[in-house]
C-alpha cells in the first residue's frame, strides 16, 4: 500500500486545480484502497469554507471514503475564515509544521498541488 499525502494550497479561485487533487485522493483510497491523506495549507483552507457545490461534494466524498482531511489552523484564524464551518465539514485544525514533520516520518510521498 502506498502512503500519499496531498498538500493543498489551492484555493477556491484555482477551483479546478484543487480539485484535481482532491478527487483523486478519494479516488485512490475508495477504488484502490491506498493510503491518502489531504493537508489544506495557504489559499488551500479557505476550500474548507467554500460554497462552490464541486468543492462540497468533493469533500463530503473525502469524508465518506475515510480520507483525514487537515488544514493549518493559523492560515485559517489569519484569512478570517469560519472554523465551525470548516471542522463542521470534518477537517480537523492542525499546525502545518506538526503535520509536515509526522507525514515525513511516516514515510508518506507529499504530492503539492
Amino acid at each position: 500500500m502506498t502512503k500519499i499525502a496531498f498538500w493543498i494550497t489551492a484555493g477556491p479561485d484555482q477551483a479546478d486545480k484543487a480539485l484535481s487533487g482532491l478527487r483523486l485522493a478519494q479516488r485512490l483510497r475508495a477504488n484502490r484502497a491506498q493510503d491518502t491523506r489531504v493537508y489544506l495549507f495557504g489559499p488551500g483552507v479557505a476550500l474548507g469554507e467554500s460554497s462552490i457545490p464541486a468543492v462540497v461534494a468533493v469533500l463530503e466524498d473525502l469524508r465518506k471514503s475515510e480520507v483525514p482531511v487537515q488544514a493549518c489552523p493559523a492560515n485559517v484564524e489569519q484569512m478570517g475564515l469560519d472554523e465551525k464551518v470548516i471542522t463542521g465539514r470534518g477537517i480537523e485544525l492542525e499546525p502545518a509544521g506538526n503535520v509536515m514533520i509526522e507525514l515525513v516520518e511516516s514515510g508518506y510521498q507529499i504530492v503539492g498541488v
